[in-house]
């Protein structure tokens, strides 16, 4: 839901193949069925657990969007999904190397 810009530089440093896209509307969330989180998956104790973890590795981050929106990632080529990844609480653990195989394997 951030700027693109923001969203490009955070993939410029991670996977640089990778492509942005801004939803700042929301759209693609409903499309691909992603809510608002519910009370445990937004403060349930793993997502507790790995928010300390994480600001204690990198410090208080600017929420951007809506935080209350649970993620997801998706390959899509044209109208396909190739491969998705929703995360099932905040705490999620994001890997983009599970995501780089998955692309390897659909190219």
């Amino acid at each position: 839901m951030g700027a693109l810009e923001e969203s490009a530089a955070f993939f410029d440093e991670r996977w640089p193949e990778a492509r942005a896209v801004s939803d700042p509307t929301k759209e693609l969330y409903r499309a691909f069925g992603l809510t608002r989180g519910s009370a445990g998956q937004l403060l349930g104790p793993r997502v507790l657990w790995s928010g300390l973890a994480a600001f204690v590795r990198h410090g208080a981050g600017k929420p951007v969007g809506d935080p209350m929106m649970m993620s997801g990632w998706f390959l899509v080529d044209g109208e396909r999904v190739l491969w998705e990844h929703v995360h099932e609480h905040a705490g999620a653990p994001r890997r983009f190397d599970d995501a780089v195989r998955a692309w390897e394997a659909v190219r």
